[in-house]
C-alpha cells in the first residue's frame, strides 16, 4: 500500500504509522515508502509516530512525509527500518510539540545508511535530541537540519553512529533562522546562518559546538533593523564558541528585502560575532530592481493606450465614419503580448478599451473634429531579473478629450489630453531570506499628451498614403510602500516619436484594406527608486523599435450604421511582440 496519507484528527492513544493496514495505526504490514503522515494542531499523541517503519523485516525506508503541528509523546521518525537497511529521503516537520527524539531518518540491527533525510522545525519544541540521521553501524551523510525559532533541549545531530565507525559529517547542513536554543550541535559539515533578528543570536547553547567544518554566514539576512551603520556588532552563536577549529565564511549580508552590506563573522570570547565593516556602504538588493521593472510594466500597459487613442482620433474624424447630423460613437477593444528589454525583460499582456463620442465640423477648405473618449486598460507582467522572477497585475481607468484638424489637400494636425489613475499589484517581485514572497499594491496618478501631423495622398480613385510623424508623451506619478523595507519609486515618463506611413485601397463602399509600417523611439521610459533611502538600479525601456500592421475595415451589411475594424501589429526591435484589436464605430 505505497503512498498512504493518515492525518490524525483527534487525540490518539499509541503509535501511528504511515504503513498501516485497516483500521490499526500500530499494524506495519504496508508499504514504508512514500507515505505522508500529519498530526492536527491541538491534536495529542501517546505513541511514536513514523512515516514508514519496516519491523523485522527486510527493505529500504524511503520519501516519506512526516509533520507535526499538534502534540506527540514520544519519538517522531521520518523512516525506521529495525533490520539495517537503508533509510532515505524522509522528511519530518515539527511546528508542534515532541516529547523525545526526532529522526529524519534512522536504521538499526545492521549496517544500513541515513542518507538524505531531514528535520525541519518551525517554530516547535523537541524535549530532547534531534537528529537528521540515525544509525548503528552504518554512515549518515547528506542529511538536513533546519531551524527557525526552534527550542531544542538536547542535542542537535547530523549524523550519528551509535558504533562510532561510519561517516557522520559529509554533507550534513544545520541551516538557521530567527533565534534558536539547544545544548549542543554536531556532526555537521556546514552550518548556515541563514537569518538572524539583529541584537538577538541565531543559536544560544550551553554545551559545545563539535565535529563542524564550517560555519556559512554569507548572504545572511538581518531583520528587526532598517540599517546597519559600519562597525556595528551583533550575536550570531552564544557560548561554547572557543573549541570551535572550523573554517568561517563571511560576505554580503542582507537587511529585510532592501539593503545589503559587507560584514565579517568572528569568535570573540565564547560566542560568534558579526561586524558590519567599517569600509562598506550599504548598497540596494539587486531584487529592489525588480520593483521599478513593475514600474515600467504599468507603462507599457498605458503605451499601449497610446494606439487607442490614436485610433478614436482617426477613427472619428473619417468621413465614411461620421452621421448625418456630424456625430460619430467609436468604440475599440484589443489587446496582446510584448516583452521589452529593460536592463533586464518584463513581459506584459494587456487589455485595452476605449469609448470616444465625437462631432465633425466641414467648411470649404478644411474640416474640425472634437470629442471626448472614457478609457479602460488592465494587464498582467512577469519581470525576469537573472534567475529571479516576479509576477504582478496593473489596470488603469481615465479620459480626455481628442482633436484633428485636416485640409482638403490631405493634410492633418491632431492631438489629445488624457489623465486618470493606475493600480498595480505586485504578488512576489520581492522575498525574504526564507524565499517567502512579498506582495505590495499602489495607486498613482497618470496623465498624457500626443500630437501628430501628416499628410493622406490619393494615389488613384481606390488607394490613399497617409505619411505621418506622431509625438506621445505620458506620466506616471511616484509612489511609496513597505514589503520587508520602505520603497519610494520615482515618476516614471514615457516620451515616444512614431514616424510612418500607411497605405489603404477602398475596395467597395463596404470594406477597406489597410497596412503600414513604422518606427518609433523611446526617449525616456526611465524607472529608478529608493530601499531604505538607498538608490535602486533603475530600469530603462528607451530604444527604438519597428512595427508593422494590417487590418481591415467593414460594414456587416449596407444598412448598417456601424463600421468594424480588424487589425494585428507586430514588434521588433526594443519591443517584441504582438497586439491586435477589434474597433465600432457607430454613426448616430
Amino acid at each position: 500500500m505505497a503512498g498512504q496519507i493518515t492525518t490524525v484528527e483527534t487525540d490518539y492513544t499509541g503509535e501511528v504509522n504511515g504503513n498501516h493496514s485497516g483500521d490499526n495505526w500500530g499494524d506495519r504490514t504496508g508499504d514504508p515508502n512514500d507515505n505522508e503522515v500529519t498530526v492536527n494542531a491541538a491534536v495529542k499523541v501517546t505513541g511514536d509516530v513514523r512515516g514508514g517503519f519496516y519491523f523485522n523485516k527486510d527493505g529500504n525506508v524511503t520519501n516519506n512525509i512526516v509533520t507535526i503541528n499538534g502534540t506527540v509523546t514520544k519519538a517522531v521518525y521520518g523512516g525506521e527500518s529495525d533490520h539495517g537497511y537503508d533509510v532515505m529521503g524522509n522528511q519530518v516537520t515539527v511546528t508542534g510539540t515532541v516529547g523525545e527524539n526526532v529522526y529524519g531518518g534512522w536504521t538499526g540491527g545492521g549496517s544500513g545508511t541515513a542518507t538524505g533525510n531531514s528535520v525541519t522545525v518551525n517554530g516547535g519544541t523537541i524535549s530532547m535530541n534531534v537528529y537528521g540521521g540515525y544509525s548503528t553501524k552504518g554512515s549518515d551523510t547528506g542529511n538536513t537540519v533546519t531551524l527557525n525559532n526552534a527550542n531544542i533541549a538536547s542535542d542537535v545531530y547530523g549524523g550519528y553512529d551509535f558504533n562510532g565507525t561510519g561517516d557522520v559529517i559529509t554533507g550534513n547542513t544545520l541551516n538557521l533562522s530567527g533565534a534558536n536554543t539547544a545544548r549542543a550541535v554536531m556532526n555537521f559539515q556546514t552550518i548556515n546562518i541563514r537569518s538572524a533578528k539583529w541584537g538577538t543570536p541565531a543559536l544560544t547553547i550551553n554545551g559545545s559546538i563539535s565535529n563542524v567544518s564550517s560555519i556559512d554566514t554569507r548572504g545572511i539576512t538581518f531583520t528587526g533593523v532598517d540599517f546597519i551603520k559600519a562597525g556595528q556588532k551583533t550575536i550570531l552563536i552564544k557560548n561554547k564558541m572557543n573549541g570551535f577549529g572550523g573554517t568561517i565564511l563571511s560576505g554580503k549580508y542582507k537587511v529585510g528585502t532592501t539593503l545589503q552590506g559587507l560584514g565579517t563573522a568572528s569568535i570573540l570570547e565564547d560566542d560568534l560575532i558579526y561586524t558590519a565593516n567599517t569600509d562598506s556602504k550599504p548598497e540596494a538588493q539587486e531584487q529592489t530592481h525588480n520593483t521599478v521593472m513593475g514600474a515600467t510594466a504599468s507603462m507599457a500597459a498605458l503605451s499601449a493606450g497610446n494606439d487607442f487613442v490614436g485610433a478614436a482620433t482617426e477613427g472619428l474624424a473619417m468621413a465614411g465614419n461620421t452621421g448625418t447630423d456630424g456625430m460619430a460613437t467609436y468604440a475599440n477593444m484589443g489587446g496582446g503580448s510584448m516583452n521589452v528589454e529593460t536592463g533586464s525583460h518584463v513581459k506584459t499582456h494587456t487589455w485595452n478599451a476605449i469609448l470616444a463620442l465625437g462631432h465633425k465640423n466641414e467648411k470649404k477648405l478644411s474640416t474640425t473634429e472634437y470629442g471626448a473618449f472614457f478609457e479602460y486598460g488592465t494587464g498582467n507582467y512577469s519581470t525576469f531579473n537573472g534567475d529571479e522572477r516576479g509576477d504582478g497585475s496593473t489596470r488603469y481607468t481615465g479620459g480626455g478629450i481628442l482633436g484633428k484638424w485636416q485640409k482638403n489637400n490631405g493634410f492633418y494636425v491632431e492631438g489629445s489630453l488624457r489623465a486618470g489613475s493606475i493600480h498595480d499589484d505586485a504578488n512576489n517581485v520581492l522575498r525574504d531570506a526564507n524565499g517567502n514572497p512579498y506582495s505590495y499594491t499602489t495607486d498613482a496618478t497618470y496623465w498624457g499628451a500626443h500630437i501628430g501631423v501628416g499628410r493622406e495622398i490619393k494615389l488613384n480613385k481606390t488607394a490613399v498614403l497617409d505619411l505621418y510623424a506622431k509625438y506621445f508623451y505620458n506620466h506616471r506619478g511616484s509612489v511609496s510602500f513597505d514589503a520587508g523595507g520602505h520603497y519610494d519609486l520615482g515618476a516614471v515618463e514615457s516620451s515616444v516619436l512614431r514616424v510612418g506611413t500607411r497605405y489603404t485601397v477602398k475596395q467597395n463602399d463596404n470594406i477597406n484594406y489597410y497596412g503600414g509600417l513604422a518606427v518609433e523611439h523611446e526617449f525616456c521610459g526611465r524607472a529608478s527608486g529608493f530601499a531604505d533611502g538607498v538608490a535602486i538600479r533603475g530600469a530603462d525601456i528607451s530604444g527604438t523599435s519597428v512595427r508593422g500592421k494590417i487590418g481591415a475595415k467593414f460594414k456587416p451589411d449596407e444598412k448598417s450604421n456601424v463600421t468594424l475594424d480588424l487589425n494585428l501589429s507586430g514588434f521588433a526591435g526594443k519591443k517584441q511582440g504582438l497586439t491586435g484589436g477589434l474597433s465600432a464605430v457607430f454613426h448616430i
